[in-house]
């Protein structure tokens, strides 16, 4: 960063600071809704501080061009006719935050079945629309180009955030089918009725309050700067006129010199579009941004029916890594522990409104095989079968008289149509490409190793990968089912300090799917007796730590100082098969190692003419 870049930075932050103390210290007394400024106190020497766009408020105030927050006491409660029609623009990246908005609704309106226009370009792939489709079955995908706007971005934080794809919302203009369209952005959550948003026929939008306590009056429309986050437009703005004026306001875009609303994107051009509409401001409670309510307004939490999150989304906990940057997993980490109540909030409505779905689908899809396995491996041992290197001095037919369950890349072993294992276990997310991702895909190495072979044993995948795992024609002659294993109900070992052996439940991650998923499945299917195998646990590299070539490992793997601390001597892997001992144990189910070598010491050890005379 430059001289010049860091000063900027510097004045930038003491700027947020002197705003602070300022509105603090200008309290002319409690207001029932909040702390008002006294408007017959402005002071014009303040307007000279306002160099940097984030000073604007500084001279707003100074100049009297500010609007008061207020939030009301909302009682009212009204489902959305069948007219209103909902729309949102969404990529990979803020579908959680979608998935999170469309919930909530869900569980205000439980009957809700309205249409919702999701906006999107390529980057909102294929598996993710499926999987917001399942959530909500009335979402309507609509692709577009936001190269069509010819708006020039400058170098303001929120254009490059933002960029072209915010401007999608604008389509919503030509959306003349429609009784009324309600424009969310996909970083809210609704936490009450948001009935107002539909009611009458006039415009409805919120005032732009969030960092500083009250809305900017902007010097050329004479009007508060709106949040484009939430905005309702009626009937009669919708249609071919509005839609060639939207036109002329972006040509437009390029001569406007408003200093108090060029920093915005989208929200640049709505705020001059509805200047000239008769706009209903509606109270804070109905897109009340999260710094507004944490830093003035935490009485009013209770009131508020929509929580706009802006800045750092609460979903970067547990978003695919490739979709964040160093910088932002920063801002996320500085944003929680500054919004820590906020934060809490919607990660308790989302994750448990989107467990209860999930898994209610699961449970549905899977009732079958979930029934028919207990009692299913009484009478043999389970064999859980490793990839460790002690493998290639392993005579596996020691197993033949078990049920053989094998994981991820045991489809290399030469030995596959002899040793015929009942159960393949792919637990491993980045196998398809890490956790989370919005792109699955089996390496195509893994797929040919698959077809490879004769004997085509039942395939376990993680439910999340559902929908990509049943579009795949290579796995059309393959039994296949699914655990629940996912982000974000994944639960480490080291944390609960226990293993969750209910196979309709999620499963706890326990470092290594021989115990994530493995035991589990033959704890399900009524196991007297688990005997390990080739699960040697002393990983010298994140590659070179199994009985084929690493270079035959051509999916992402774990990164390597995680793995190598997880498997050192005391550490998490260790721990959890002395967890799973226990557990078992008290369930009256011995489990045995059969590896060869190795460095799991936890177990009680046998060998493998033992094994043979265990049946």
């Amino acid at each position: 960063m430059s001289f010049v870049s860091r000063l900027k930075s510097k004045i930038l932050r003491k700027t947020r600071r002197i705003t602070r103390r300022l509105f603090r210290s200008k309290r002319a007394g409690l207001h029932p809704v909040g702390y008002h400024l006294d408007l017959s106190k402005p002071d014009p020497r303040l307007a000279a501080r306002a160099v940097y766009p984030d000073s604007l408020g500084l001279a707003a105030w100074a100049e009297g061009r500010y609007l008061h927050p207020y939030f009301v006491y909302h009682t009212h409660h009204e489902a959305p006719g069948p007219g209103i029609v909902f729309v949102s623009v969404c990529n990979d990246k803020y579908a959680p935050g979608l998935e999170a908005l469309v919930l909530s609704l869900l569980e205000l309106y439980p009957t809700l079945s309205n249409r919702y226009i999701v906006y999107h370009d390529e980057t909102l792939s294929r598996f993710t629309r499926e999987r917001l489709a399942s959530i909500y079955p009335r979402f309507q995908f609509e692709q577009r180009d936001p190269t069509k706007y010819k708006v020039a971005l400058g170098d303001f934080p929120n254009h490059r955030r933002v960029g072209l794809l915010g401007y999608l919302s604008l389509e919503a203009l030509e959306l003349e089918d429609a009784e009324r369209v309600i424009i969310l952005d996909t970083d809210l959550i609704v936490l009450r009725d948001i009935s107002p948003l539909w009611e009458g026929d006039r415009t409805k939008a919120v005032p732009d309050i969030g960092v500083k306590p009250f809305a900017i009056v902007s010097k050329q429309t004479k009007k508060p700067i709106i949040n484009s986050g939430v905005l309702s437009l009626p009937k009669a703005l919708l249609g071919k006129t509005s839609a060639q004026r939207r036109d002329e306001t972006l040509q437009a875009l390029a001569t406007n010199d408003d200093k108090d609303i060029e920093r915005f994107a989208d929200q640049r051009f709505w705020n001059i579009f509805l200047a000239a509409e008769d706009v209903e401001l509606l109270p804070q409670n109905f897109n009340c941004v999260k710094s507004l309510v944490t830093n003035y307004f935490p009485h009013e939490l209770p009131n508020i029916c929509i929580l706009h999150l802006t800045g750092p989304k609460p979903w970067y906990a547990f978003l695919n890594e490739e979709l964040l940057t160093d910088q932002e997993r920063q801002s996320y980490k500085n944003a929680r522990r500054n919004f820590h109540e906020v934060f809490a909030i919607w990660e308790s409505k989302y994750r448990s409104a989107l467990l209860r779905q999930r898994l209610k689908a699961y449970r549905n899809d899977q009732k079958s095989i979930l029934e028919q396995l207990p009692g299913s491996f009484s009478q043999r041992p389970v064999a859980l079968i490793g990839n460790g290197p002690s493998l290639q001095l392993t005579d596996l037919s020691a197993f033949s008289a078990c049920e053989k369950v094998v994981f991820n890349w045991f489809i290399h072993h030469p030995e596959w149509d002899n040793i015929r294992p009942d159960h393949l276990i792919i637990a491993s997310h980045m196998l398809f490409g890490g956790w989370n991702t919005p792109t699955p895909v089996l390496p195509r190495e893994y797929l040919e190793g698959l077809q490879r072979h004769r004997h085509k044993p039942r395939l376990w995948f993680s439910y999340y990968f559902k929908s990509y795992v049943e579009s795949l024609p290579e796995l059309k002659d393959y039994p296949i089912s699914y655990f629940f294993f996912e982000k974000p109900f994944k639960r480490t070992v080291a944390h609960s300090g226990r293993i969750e052996f209910n196979l309709g439940n999620p499963l706890t991650d326990s470092n290594t799917g021989v115990l994530t998923v493995g035991v589990p499945l033959a704890v399900h299917g009524g196991a007297r007796r688990i005997v390990l195998v080739g699960c040697d646990s002393n990983y010298g590299s994140a590659q070179g730590s199994y009985f084929y070539p690493a270079e035959k490992h051509s999916s992402k793997t774990t990164r390597e100082d995680a793995l190598l601390k997880t498997w050192k001597n005391g550490g998490e892997g260790a721990y959890g098969y002395r967890i799973a001992q226990k557990q078992l144990n008290a369930l009256g189910i011995e489990i045995v190692d059969a590896t060869i070598g190795g460095s799991l010491d936890v177990l009680p050890k046998v060998t493998l003419e033992e094994v043979r005379s265990l049946v």
